[in-house]
């Protein structure tokens, strides 16, 4: 296992790069706004006496955080520092380029506005990757700020999730922006460590699923199908607006869902590393019958105790 921590140039402080680390975390998801990550220090390391810490570590300053085996390091978090531990040892936690973002003002007002739009104008500097041919209609956010605008975008009747990628800001898209990216094969004999993953077969499954179509002024079109007693999900559609293409839709969503699979989570090895977003192939040798091919939804990692593991969210079958 090996690690490594790079603070680069910040307000007249050269560049760091620490090698010697306790424990490292990472938590990140498209559902979670902004990724997270924390990097305990050992006790025993002098040059991060308490003369020193708040030079060293300070609020806003950008951070690195790769880690890997064999001398092969991968980049598991980029973003900046937020908070630093007032004791020993020293615990630094940081938040991904979302928690820049988050706090720029908000003063806007539109009549009609795409998503694109909307997020162009709040997020100034930043690339945008919004869902096509989403109009919101008629939006005012006064004297708000880009969190509490992104907050009320997840929230019904629009669920449309922001996530950073890099510098990119990224809404509505969920899995769609990486779903051309290589799969990644994980054996739960070989590659796991241990799961909570459920397997439901097709004929066990009962849902409902309710659709949502938002239009442009405001208005809503809303169709279910599906039995009473089971999961129930809603799903939210833009612009269409005849009830019966929401029912076309959500048959197919419907079918999907219905098919048999695993959901949950399973713990793994750090190798191959993933995020969320990618394709996971899931096989099995005890039961063979069961592979299939999944979007990850999240994924937490931790680098301590000599080993590196990652929990593994699967979300919908591809």
């Amino acid at each position: 296992m090996n690690a490594r921590i790079t603070l680069p140039a910040y307000e007249g402080r050269r560049e760091l790069t620490i090698n010697q680390v306790s424990a490292i975390t990472t938590e990140t998801s498209f559902k979670q706004l902004t990724d997270r990550a924390t990097v305990t220090l050992p006790r025993n390391v002098r040059f991060f006496d308490k003369h020193k810490v708040r030079d060293i570590f300070r609020r806003g300053a950008p951070i690195k955080i790769e880690f890997g085996y064999n001398g092969d390091y991968v980049t598991e978090f980029e973003g900046y520092i937020t908070q630093v531990s007032a004791g020993i040892p020293i615990v630094i936690t940081c938040e991904d380029e979302m928690w820049k973002l988050k706090q720029l003002p908000v003063n806007v007002s539109f009549k009609n506005v795409t998503l694109q739009k909307l997020l162009e104008t709040i997020a100034p500097n930043y690339s945008v990757d919004a869902l096509e041919g989403v109009e919101l209609g008629g939006v005012r956010f006064a004297k708000s700020t880009v969190a509490l605008v992104l907050d009320k975008l997840s929230k019904d009747p629009y669920n449309l999730y922001s996530y950073m990628k890099g510098k990119q800001l990224v809404c509505g898209k969920y899995y769609a922006d990486d779903t051309e990216e290589e799969t990644v094969d994980f054996h739960l004999e070989r590659n796991a460590v241990s799961n909570d993953l459920n397997y439901r077969n097709e004929e066990d499954i009962i849902l409902k699923i309710k659709g949502v179509s938002v239009l442009k002024n405001g208005s809503k079109i809303e169709a279910e199908i599906g039995e009473a007693g089971g999961d129930q999900y809603q799903l939210t559609y833009y612009n269409i607006e005849a009830k019966a293409e929401v029912l076309k839709l959500l048959q197919k969503d419907f079918e999907t869902k219905k098919r048999g699979g695993f959901d949950g989570s399973f713990t793994a090895f750090g190798v191959p590393s993933v995020r969320h977003g990618l394709k996971v192939n899931i096989t099995s040798e005890l039961y063979e019958d069961r592979s299939g091919l999944y979007y990850i939804e999240a994924v937490n990692k931790t680098f301590d105790n000599a080993k590196i593991r990652q929990e593994i969210t699967l979300g919908g079958a591809v």
